[in-house]
């Protein structure tokens, strides 16, 4: 068969032009563009030739693949790099074939370097790959099966290939936590507990999932004054106090709304009086009558101390202590 150039050339420059859609795939068996200018190493040049052939390919993922049922050349098709996007068009030796009627692609690559950095690349161009192939589709539980690629690398250079497999193996970890596989996720669905256990656990975090979960007006409404009433961290009752402000002014009625807020503020108050009662009683129980003044007094400076972390304003601090306006500067 006789080959044009330039003629091929011009047609490959038409095309380019035209490209304004995602990427069609199309069966290209004309021979590869020696005259290619992307091409400059003689190495790249003989895998584009060899890897331009079907049947080469096919016998290569036969031979290292190991399919149950053996590939044809008439099983796959070749997919246009060109198309897909920036990456592509900078690497001198990517082929991608497709398998007909099957969303599998092979991408081959060749290298006469080593790349540490091979493991990023081959997960840009699958997740680029991915995109493309699946542009405009709306995935469903029926219809939810993406796109599968298998890279191959073919190496030719004089050091030994050293670089890890998988992008895991390059990632950093976290002491006891097992490393997730690349695209796997962990999933918290509120479906797999119960609501009564939610609401026991202390964890913040489990209150609000079934802040979630609750859809009648009188079922959140009364989670949440329990919360108001038991919550004692300081962040997560001013978290609360958002939560019920801004967010289920659209689930409850302005009147419940004002109700815990008014809440959520005399609860915040007479946790403060439960300290104080907390502490003079232990400075009581201490049975030295001689130290029970100076206790007391250095016990209510240590909770106002405290107070004053808690974010409790000063003048507050003042009635419910007695502590004067110079005794609180001084904490």
């Amino acid at each position: 068969m006789e080959f044009n150039y330039e003629n091929n050339l011009i047609t490959n420059m038409l095309k380019m032009k035209k490209v304004l859609n995602p990427p069609i795939l199309t069966d290209i068996s004309t021979p590869y563009n020696l005259g290619n200018a992307k091409i400059n190493k003689p190495h790249d040049k003989i895998f584009k030739i060899v890897l331009g052939e079907k049947k080469q390919v096919v016998e290569l993922l036969n031979r290292i693949l190991e399919p149950t049922k053996k590939l044809h050349k008439n099983d796959i098709e070749k997919y246009s790099t060109e198309h897909i996007n920036y990456m592509f068009q900078e690497s001198e030796s990517d082929i991608i074939y497709k398998m007909k009627n099957k969303e599998i692609y092979f991408l081959i690559e060749h290298q006469r370097t080593i790349d540490y950095n091979m493991p990023i690349r081959i997960l840009d161009y699958e997740l680029e790959i991915i995109k493309k192939a699946t542009r405009g589709k709306r995935m469903t539980k029926h219809n939810h099966k993406l796109p599968t690629i298998i890279p191959i690398v073919i190496y030719t250079g004089s050091k030994k290939w050293d670089v890890e497999k998988y992008i895991k193996d390059c990632q950093e970890t976290l002491e006891g936590v097992k490393t997730l596989n690349l695209g796997e996720y962990i999933v918290i669905d509120a479906n797999d507990y119960k609501n009564e256990d939610l609401e026991k656990d202390t964890l913040f975090f489990s209150k609000m999932l079934l802040l979630e979960k609750l859809e009648k007006q009188e079922d959140i409404a009364k989670l949440l004054t329990n919360m108001t009433k038991t919550e004692k961290d300081k962040d997560n009752r001013t978290i609360l106090k958002s939560i019920i402000a801004f967010i289920m002014k659209e689930k409850l009625p302005p009147a419940e709304i004002e109700k815990l807020l008014e809440n959520l503020e005399s609860e915040g108050k007479d946790m403060v009086i439960e300290v104080l009662e907390k502490e003079s009683q232990r400075q009581r129980n201490m049975g030295i009558k001689q130290g029970i003044k100076q206790g007391i007094k250095q016990g209510i400076l240590e909770t106002a101390r405290e107070l004053l972390k808690f974010g409790m304003d000063k003048e507050d601090i003042q009635k419910v202590t007695k502590l004067t306006k110079k005794e609180i500067e001084k904490l």
